[in-house]
């Protein structure tokens, strides 16, 4: 299969992914912890179905350039009406649901609430307050021990090592090889994950991009809101993601 073949194989292959979860409801990425996703979600809610289906396939050519970063523009650099609109309408987007955890755990809720006129995208209902109160983001030690555990279950012979914030998981899943990066040292988040896949470059200088469920979507994979309260929850999500983001890789032409 020459490189043409494959590109056009991969391309298939997102379309079909995205389509999978879209009929599912988004049943994945309703259940990731990230503000980025949420903001996909609602927005994508608003389209009509031609607005969906342009959007889904400005999406894939975002995913496209996981696996081939220079065959490709980015839909916004390549004009592309619907993710312009799509990037443009996200910065408009507020409220507490797009507010990671660690910002909202710096909240002055009194002094918030005394200023509830000039932040009318932040009201402080009865829910929200004891959110607020109770809020407390989860540290990158507790992170990483139910990760440990969580690949521990699906990944044979578990192989961790690490270099500061950036961990390495290795071993075997499905019978086959599986490398795994996590940055817990993010400024704007508490993790991102990657998974390298058989298309990376190994060239010097040339990019190498690791792939995530959320990459093959289109979106980027920040995880901002992981609280002590949806811990496990959100890490049993990961553990899922791995396990699609695996069956995918295997689909993949070599």
């Amino acid at each position: 299969m020459n490189t043409h073949e494959k590109q056009e194989a991969v391309k298939k292959l997102l379309r079909a992914e995205f389509q999978r979860e879209q009929a599912s409801d988004f049943e994945l990425l309703r259940r990731i912890p990230s503000t980025e996703v949420r903001k996909f979600l609602d927005y994508f809610s608003t389209l009509d179905s031609a607005g969906k289906t342009a959007l889904s396939e400005a999406m894939g050519q975002t995913a496209f350039l996981i696996f081939f970063p220079y065959d490709g523009k980015l839909p916004y650099d390549a004009g592309n009406a619907a993710y312009r609109r799509y990037v443009d309408a996200m910065g408009r987007m507020w409220g507490w649901r797009y507010y990671g955890v660690r910002d909202a755990a710096r909240v002055d809720i009194t002094m918030l609430e005394k200023q509830q006129q000039q932040h009318p995208h932040f009201p402080v209902t009865d829910e929200i307050r004891s959110w607020l109160e109770n809020l407390t983001p989860s540290k990158s030690t507790e992170i990483r021990r139910l990760v440990k555990l969580a690949f521990a279950q699906i990944i044979v012979r578990l192989d961790v090592s690490h270099q500061g914030g950036l961990w390495h998981y290795y071993g075997d899943l499905q019978g086959r090889p599986i490398h795994i990066n996590m940055d817990y040292h993010q400024k704007l988040a508490q993790f991102d994950y990657g998974i390298e896949h058989p298309y990376q470059a190994h060239q010097p200088g040339m990019l190498r991009l690791d792939m995530s469920y959320e990459q093959l979507m289109g979106l980027s994979c920040r995880w901002d809101c992981v609280e002590r309260a949806n811990l496990g929850q959100s890490i049993a999500v990961l553990k899922d993601l791995v396990l699609r983001c695996a069956e995918f890789i295997n689909a993949l032409p070599i």
